[in-house]
């Protein structure tokens, strides 16, 4: 059984994620305290484990903010994954194990695709950041699976922030997704990568040099 603790991160990180508390907005601990019934002790312990995965941050002299996400952000976040992504795939080509990979990419992958017929953003989101992972999952790596957990809320958030109400970005990620797991499937490595970095990176690399425009303050 899960402590308080537990439970209200829990329920604050899924809020969050859900964006029910919206991104820039401060946290207030007492009316959360109100709200689920919990001392302020289990909250502040929540707050902090949600701070170093980067969902809540602390300025100074001005509280708890739930985190805002800038084009800078978002291009950093996929160059992360599009590191780890094409450096697991070359290993699991060298151990031969791309077969086990499509069995489970592809039952992702079905999963991903019921939601977008139920229009479930989160779930959709979710599903599509767990195709991702799967090849993370096939190089039987711990740390390299346990780095992308630990940062995997704010991929989540930065996926879920980006595919939210616009439904041309899901059918593009979904022939995107389908595009990778043929070509695995026909062992096409090299297009296999090309195809992660159209999926992955390509498509935020102009944020990059148009950061200080959106943002000077950065």
């Amino acid at each position: 059984m899960k402590t308080i603790k537990e439970q209200t991160y829990e329920i604050l990180k899924t809020r969050i994620l859900k964006q029910e508390i919206p991104l820039g907005s401060r946290i207030n601990i007492g009316q959360l305290s109100k709200e689920l019934k919990v001392s302020n002790s289990p909250i502040r312990e929540a707050l902090n484990l949600l701070e170093q995965q980067g969902l809540v941050i602390t300025p100074p002299n001005s509280g708890i903010h739930v985190v805002t996400l800038n084009r800078r952000d978002m291009f950093e976040l996929a160059q992360v994954l599009y590191f780890w992504i094409t450096g697991a795939y070359k290993y699991c080509v060298e151990i031969d194990c791309t077969e086990q990979l499509c069995e489970h990419m592809e039952e992702t992958l079905k999963i991903q695709e019921s939601y977008f017929e139920k229009k479930d953003a989160y779930e959709f989101t979710y599903y599509a950041d767990m195709f991702d992972r799967c090849i993370l999952e096939a190089t039987g790596n711990e740390r390299l699976i346990s780095q992308f957990d630990a940062v995997f809320p704010l991929f989540f958030l930065g996926s879920l922030y980006d595919h939210q109400n616009d439904d041309q970005e899901w059918v593009i990620g979904l022939n995107q997704h389908r595009d990778i797991l043929n070509a695995i499937r026909e062992k096409r490595h090299e297009d296999v990568l090309k195809l992660l970095e159209i999926h992955y990176y390509k498509p935020v690399w102009d944020l990059r040099g148009s950061k200080r425009e959106e943002d000077p303050e950065d």
